[in-house]
């Protein structure tokens, strides 16, 4: 349909994520800059454009700009929507602000496969993403009518564009000397959580099915399918995490301290990683999955949170930027990292070293 090869499916699978790692930090300068509504209007609509031209074009080049264009839509859609969440909240409502934002994108995440499936199989796939950008010019049309200017008319943001060269070096290094370390610990534990849950535990966990009991997985008297089982326990980890955000935000409003939340998190998901390594039953696949996920449900939503406590001032879209961009390349990374040493060990010895990354996360905090 496409004319492309599988491995250059690969290429543009990926290429989305290689814009965003650069493109998040640009676009969190920008919307302090220039505000958040004109730059989150301009990413839909970039949204838009790139989910039509795959029904368009044909030929690796053509898709790969768009796949391109869609990174950098992806990067002010996502900075943006979660630099607006920290203009209209506080540290008394920003766990739960952040956690149900949280509940909006994992929602979308679970129904896009299905419905996408569904249309393609039922239209074909030009079709299919005709209708796909037609449900997102919807939702550009609500933003348009709808979404104010959040950020607040007295904040200035940093215009380096109007500073000679050497004032803006000298204002670059004074930036990076306060620092909040914080921030960094906060930034850390993002990549890691995105490196063990979206990078490896999601592209490995049918490949670690059929290590462990082959094609088929007996469960009770029937035999399932690694892809059937690996398929609900996908879903399972997006449930889980739909209702860990929420919760973990609220609580953490409630503490008045994230950091706690954030370690029990960790611990959580630590425990989890152990139980697929070592216990042998099937039981133990789901309650390890389950651990897993509820760690990375409650630590996105909190970790954004803490984050976002610390970014309020004039850098926020900065640092929120740059909180994405660490979250990408744990994303990025995580399935290179289990994939190489797959070839040499078994994944349970994987999943060990990534409870003993979160444990590393665990002692940044």
């Amino acid at each position: 349909t496409l004319g492309i090869t599988l491995g250059e499916v690969g290429i543009l699978l990926g290429a989305n994520r290689m814009v965003r790692i650069p493109g998040n930090l640009v676009a969190g300068a920008f919307y302090d800059r220039a505000g958040r509504r004109p730059l989150f209007l301009a990413g839909l609509a970039l949204g838009i454009l790139s989910t039509l031209s795959y029904g368009l074009v044909r030929g690796f080049w053509p898709l790969l700009a768009g796949r391109v264009l869609w990174g950098v839509a992806w990067s002010l859609i996502n900075v943006g929507g979660y630099t607006m969440v920290l203009d209209c909240s506080s540290a008394h409502d920003r766990g739960r602000m952040t956690g149900l934002y949280q509940v909006a994108f994992l929602l979308g995440l679970t129904i896009s496969p299905i419905l996408g499936g569904a249309l393609t199989d039922s239209l074909g796939f030009r079709q299919a993403v005709r209708v796909c950008a037609a449900v997102s010019g919807a939702g550009f049309l609500v933003a348009l009518v709808s979404l104010p200017e959040t950020r607040l008319s007295g904040r200035r943001g940093y215009d380096s564009g109007k500073l000679p060269g050497r004032r803006r070096f000298r204002d670059w290094l004074a930036a990076v000397r306060r620092l909040d370390w914080r921030i960094l610990a906060g930034s850390y534990v993002y990549l890691v959580v995105l490196f063990v849950n979206s990078g490896v535990l999601m592209s490995t966990i049918s490949l670690y099915l059929e290590q462990r009991w082959g094609a088929t997985v007996p469960i009770g008297a029937r035999a399932v399918s690694v892809a059937s089982l690996g398929g609900v326990l996908l879903a399972l980890r997006s449930g889980v995490g739909i209702v860990a955000g929420p919760i973990a935000g609220i609580v953490s409003d409630r503490v008045g301290n994230r950091w706690p939340v954030v370690r029990g998190g960790l611990l959580l998901g630590a425990g989890g990683f152990v139980v697929l390594a070592f216990l042998t039953s099937i039981g133990a696949v789901p309650a390890g999955v389950g651990l897993i996920s509820l760690s990375a449900g409650a630590l996105a939503a909190t970790v954004t949170a803490l984050v976002g406590d610390l970014a309020e001032g004039e850098r926020q879209g900065l640092t929120m930027g740059g909180l994405a961009t660490a979250g990408d390349i744990g994303s990025a990374l995580g399935p290179v990292f289990a994939f190489a040493l797959a070839a040499v060990l078994d994944l349970r010895w994987i999943y060990l070293v990534c409870a003993m990354a979160l444990v590393s996360g665990l002692l940044a905090t």
